[in-house]
């Protein structure tokens, strides 16, 4: 049985505060996937967008109730008068369904190799192993090169490809899933939210509950257990 799931953490409003947090919640639930011995795979990492899949596990049914606006009360770093800030980012986690994923026709496809431009080492710039594949009908393109095979390469590169090109024209086929994403992603508004993490009294509100946890510090630390069986 595919018991697989898809998270997907954005940045909202606040701009570089928004961009902190999304780090924040990432460092959350990865070390919440470590410390149960969750196998999961990254696919889009960077300032503005994380999205991995996670493989079989006892909590799914938790993880997808984190779907939602996640809102965060601090003061930035950069803030000399001490005023809080309020900034948010945007999670939605789905059950991942590869049979109800696009079929991409390859003559569909642009396919490109490139020397691999990793931290360094013995393997860097020896092969092309890097792929950027452009799906030409939409115009939309990804680029993978965490991988030293180039076959592994390829392979990541296409269900991303996949799950973006679902996600911007696969709107009949998913149409609660996507309306479901709309609410969720397009409204990240202050005033929609799932939790608030509250750093000044180093506590977290779950809104859905109407429960309040503290030891922010430590669920931050990838302790989740504390809410989601609480």
């Amino acid at each position: 049985m595919n018991n697989e799931l898809i998270l997907e953490i954005r940045q909202g409003i606040g701009g570089a505060e928004s961009s902190l947090f999304l780090k924040d919640l990432k460092k959350m639930y990865l070390k919440f996937f470590q410390k149960k011995n969750i196998e999961y795979e990254i696919l889009i990492n960077n300032n503005k967008e994380f999205i991995a899949k996670i493989y079989n596990n006892e909590y799914n049914n938790f993880l997808i109730n984190e779907s939602g606006i996640h809102r965060v009360q601090r003061v930035p770093k950069n803030e000399n008068q001490g005023r809080v800030h309020t900034s948010t980012c945007s999670i939605f986690v789905n059950k991942y369904e590869n049979d109800n994923l696009l079929i991409i026709k390859d003559k569909d496809l642009k396919i490109e190799t490139c020397k691999s431009s990793g931290a360094g080492g013995q393997h860097v710039n020896t092969t092309n192993s890097a792929v950027k594949i452009t799906h030409l009908p939409t115009k939309i393109s990804v680029e993978c090169s965490d991988e030293r095979s180039q076959i592994l390469n390829k392979n990541k590169a296409l269900l991303i490809l996949k799950l973006k090109i679902n996600n911007e024209t696969n709107k009949k086929n998913k149409l609660e899933t996507n309306l479901l994403r709309k609410n969720i992603i397009s409204k990240s508004e202050r005033s929609k939210k799932t939790k608030t993490y509250n750093f000044s009294n180093n506590k977290i509100i779950d809104h859905n509950k109407n429960m309040s946890y503290h030891q922010l510090d430590k669920i931050l630390d990838g302790n989740l257990d504390f809410i989601f069986k609480n």
